[in-house]
């Protein structure tokens, strides 16, 4: 696996949770975008695409939420770069055109999409907002020309102390966040983050572990040798007593299984919505309280036959007992 490809399937991982979009979406998006959002209602639907064009993975997230009061589907498309790449405005028209032309395809109607770019690299980023200003034209030629902004999200410009301060209120966004930002500095940088994790989320410990030693190739030895130095009797150090490369694999196959489990929940909820429109916010957390993914998937295939919401809620309550 590339270098790139580790710091996408890490971004995947990260917003392919709920509460993480959500919180993402609510910590650093525009005030103005987000006021008009309830974000107490945010649904998830994730899709992962392939651009023909560009032979490359991207990140769209369908968002079900209220905007202004009334259900509504949001598009955010999220492009990590660690680095200011010429074309970077391009590939995002790209990828909104894909999505478009899927929407006219499929719902014969288009749904709003809001480009993230997630940045993360050491150079300043120097690229313009408005794709519009990519053209050195008069004023009167770019209202006939395709014009957007997108939202940044620039890592450099957040402080180490506020993303570790926000570990309490979501360890796993923000110790992510964190260390996308602290990638290409010294690995010294993340002693203070794994220390902060013992007291506050140990389980996300291994998580961060496995993505800083895939992205940063040749330091298995010097992580060791950290872990050593911040543990005591901690989970890191059982890793290393037990075996580094057993220990990643371990937290790998769980992390998979609960993607898994993920996954189908997402289908049972997609499967309901096709047939019958909105999901209530009762039903949806009901089906994410199961913890068994044979359940899940018997109640997809009740999901596909059932005859109406009402039933399918019965047969959801017996399915909890």
């Amino acid at each position: 696996m590339s270098v790139l490809q580790v710091h996408d399937k890490f971004v995947d991982q990260v917003f392919s949770n709920q509460k993480n979009l959500t919180d993402f979406i609510k910590g650093h998006l525009p005030e103005s975008l987000v006021r008009r959002l309830d974000l107490s209602t945010v649904r998830l639907k994730k899709g992962k695409k392939t651009s023909r064009e560009y032979r490359r993975y991207y990140l769209d997230f369908v968002v079900i939420t209220k905007l202004d009061g009334i259900w509504s589907e949001l598009y955010f498309i999220i492009e990590h770069k660690s680095y200011p790449e010429s074309d970077s405005l391009v590939q995002v028209v790209g990828y909104c055109a894909v999505k478009y032309e899927e929407d006219m395809r499929d719902h014969g109607e288009l749904r709003p999409v809001i480009p993230v770019i997630l940045y993360h690299g050491r150079q300043r980023w120097n690229l313009p907002f408005n794709f519009g200003d990519y053209f050195d034209v008069p004023e009167e030629y770019k209202k006939y020309m395709v014009q957007f902004e997108y939202v940044l999200v620039d890592l450099s410009e957040i402080g180490d102390e506020e993303l570790l301060r926000k570990l309490e209120e979501n360890a796993r966004l923000y110790a992510s966040l964190y260390a996308l930002k602290n990638i290409f500095s010294e690995l010294s940088k993340f002693k203070v983050l794994l220390l902060r994790l013992i007291d506050v989320d140990r389980e996300t410990i291994g998580f961060i572990i496995d993505y800083v030693v895939r992205a940063r190739e040749g330091s298995k030895e010097e992580m060791e040798k950290m872990l050593k130095e911040v543990s005591m009797p901690t989970i890191a150090e059982q890793w290393i007593q037990e075996g580094f490369h057993q220990g990643m694999q371990q937290g790998m196959q769980q992390g998979m299984q609960q993607g898994l489990l993920l996954d189908a929940q997402e289908m049972v909820l997609e499967a309901l919505e096709e047939r019958f429109g909105i999901v209530s916010k009762s039903i949806a957390q009901k089906i994410k309280q199961i913890d068994s993914r044979e359940v899940v998937k018997s109640l997809f295939r009740l999901a596909m036959r059932i005859d109406s919401l009402e039933e399918f809620e019965a047969k959801l309550k017996i399915a909890m007992n």
